[in-house]
């Protein structure tokens, strides 16, 4: 037998030993849990759980289900917050974000009740995950950093690490790259000086570090840590983490020109991701694909494997699918199909577009925090200001019983020297004070103006739509008496009506009138703790400009009795009884 092949046998007979050792764990805990009560038989319910998550996520979810229905039957809290963590990892392994995050979110609230250390830290670090996959970098790291501190307090070193981890990720996706090394680098460093860390974690810091590489375009580097993630995942067997290294791996190939491994090993990790029913990983295994594809100028190709991607449209986050139209842009103009070409490049404008409104919301949040740091400043330097005043009428009243007990006629004089000095210097705040009133004032006035142009924008909406909508009505009118119309005419009436309805208009108008109210809607719903769905925010919105039941009818598309209806049902989640309550309640909120 030759070295290598040595050295293969060995290594598959140490692989094969650490399979046999796992299974057999995961064995013995199912053979005890029919001997078992009470609360440890809760706790190996959860231990099966977190061993077959990634393996058989539908048979760990029937487990939880288990754990939890115990959990209730014993009053056993932190079980159950243990289960729903168990839960949420599996729904998000399936691509169930919302689902996944009430269970979390239900958890970490548990937790916190009872100051579950433990439970905190886990919830925390699976929100990480979702908030990640949202691109809400800042809430991730926000969680991720109060992670290590709950790990901390439990002294659980891995959990430490597992946040690290997510740290470095959050970095390098926000595009600090040394900073991404750091964290990555320091979460090596105490895997090396602690016991008792997952071995899966060393797989998930050389990913890390693989992803890392390649956004650098350093693809040699990065498909060394790659493989040495993959060695420790499929010892691990870890399913959906060796899924994603080799997509990683094929996406490498792929930009180093190497098709054909590129295809290697997608092809591997499309197998698991049908296997684990992941379908937004199958679309992003096709839009990269499609990438490949459009590099080795195979353009019918490529845009076949991005159609399967668009058919997974509702698993894709913004971005994804922005790059998705892009490509399918660029494939199509490259045929040449320039009409095809010119619909998806639409479509992708649109969307970068819908994804940069949100970051001007973003903006003008953090410009209103700002505003309102500088007034507290101004109100700070003010009181300063009192204060110095009256340690100088103090000071000032000392020098004058001094220099009254040496002279009296040196005390008339500095007196009155003293007299009008402070005259001036209370002349000099009292027109300080006008100017800060003045520009109080203007501030007032400008904010009347902002209002006034909200309202004057919400009358030209109102205008717009009813001159469009009733010029469509009788084009609509004019092609049913013709019997001679054409299919050209009919798609004008359509994208008449079509505009009519435009969400484009709306977002202008919502980015106009959160400049104008910035906290209205967080102040509704803190007040009468409700969440407010997108309908009611534009209701309440058009409410709060004073618009009548007709104009509000006209600018939504729908019927007065309709806008009637939506008031009522509006009114009773807010409280109130009477239409007019709801208007002062609203008419007070500035």
């Amino acid at each position: 037998m030759s070295r290598a092949a040595k050295i293969w046998f060995l290594t598959f007979l140490l692989f094969s030993v650490n399979l046999l050792a796992q299974q057999a764990r995961i064995d013995s805990v199912r053979n005890q849990i029919p001997l078992l009560k009470g609360k440890e038989k809760v706790d190996a319910l959860n231990s099966l759980t977190r061993g077959l998550m990634y393996a058989t996520p539908d048979e760990a979810m029937d487990l939880a289900n288990q754990a939890i229905h115990l959990s209730e039957s014993i009053s056993y809290d932190e079980g159950k917050v243990m289960s729903y963590i168990n839960q949420g990892v599996i729904l998000n392994g399936k691509s169930l974000y919302q689902e996944a995050e009430e269970v979390l979110v239900k958890a970490k609230g548990i937790s916190e009740t009872l100051n579950f250390h433990r439970g905190m830290a886990y919830a925390n670090l699976s929100l990480v995950t979702l908030s990640m996959r949202r691109n809400d970098y800042a809430r991730a790291l926000e969680l991720s950093f109060s992670g290590i501190e709950a790990a901390k307090k439990i002294k659980n070193a891995d959990l430490e690490v597992s946040n690290l981890i997510n740290i470095g990720s959050i970095k390098q996706s926000l595009k600090d790259y040394a900073d991404a090394e750091k964290f990555l680098l320091d979460a090596r460093k105490l895997v090396d000086s602690s016991a008792g860390i997952a071995e899966i974690r060393q797989g998930q810091i050389n990913g890390s570090l693989g992803i890392l590489s390649a956004v650098k375009k350093d693809y040699g580097s990065a498909l060394i840590y790659f493989e040495e993630a993959l060695n420790v995942f499929e010892t691990q067997n870890s399913k959906t983490q060796s899924a994603n290294v080799l997509l990683n791996m094929g996406y490498s190939y792929a930009q180093l020109g190497d098709f054909s491994n590129a295809n290697n090993y997608y092809d591997q990790a499309e197998v698991i991701w049908i296997e684990l029913k992941n379908e937004r990983s199958l679309a992003i295994i096709l839009k990269n694909r499609g990438e490949m594809m459009i590099s080795a100028g195979e353009f019918e190709l490529a845009i076949s494997f991005l159609q399967q991607a668009l058919k997974k449209e509702k698993f894709l986050d913004d971005i994804v699918l922005s790059e998705v139209y892009s490509l399918l842009s660029k494939a199509n103009e490259s045929l040449p199909n320039h009409e095809r070409a010119l619909v998806y490049y639409r479509k992708y404008i649109s969307l970068k577009d819908s994804i940069a409104i949100r970051a001007s919301e973003k903006n003008i949040a953090r410009m209103t925090q700002h505003f309102e740091f500088q007034k507290l400043e101004a109100d700070k330097e003010m009181q300063l200001q009192q204060i110095e005043i009256e340690n100088l009428k103090i000071a000032k009243s000392k020098q004058l019983t001094l220099v009254i007990a040496v002279v009296l006629l040196m005390i008339t004089f500095w007196a009155l020297w003293n007299r009008n000095k402070l005259k001036t210097k209370l002349l000099i705040k009292e027109k300080d004070r006008l100017i800060a009133h003045q520009k109080i004032a203007l501030q007032q006035h400008q904010f009347e103006t902002e209002k006034e142009g909200l309202v004057a924008y919400a009358k030209g909406l109102l205008s717009s739509n009813k001159t469009l909508e009733k010029k469509a009505l009788e084009l609509e009118e004019k092609l049913d008496l013709d019997q001679n119309s054409n299919s050209d005419l009919d798609d004008l009436v359509e994208k008449m009506h079509f505009a009519v309805n435009g969400e484009k208009d709306w977002a202008a108008f919502v980015i106009y009138f959160e400049a104008v109210y910035p906290q209205f809607f967080s102040l509704i719903e803190s007040d009468k703790q409700v969440r407010l769905t997108n309908s009611e925010q534009r209701l309440l919105a058009l409410l709060k400009i004073n618009l009548s039941n007709k104009e509000i009818a006209v600018l939504l598309n729908i019927s007065s009795d309709s806008v009637i209806r939506a008031k009522y049902r509006l009114k009773q989640k807010l409280g109130f009884v009477e239409t007019k309550e709801l208007l002062g309640f609203l008419s007070d909120l500035v």
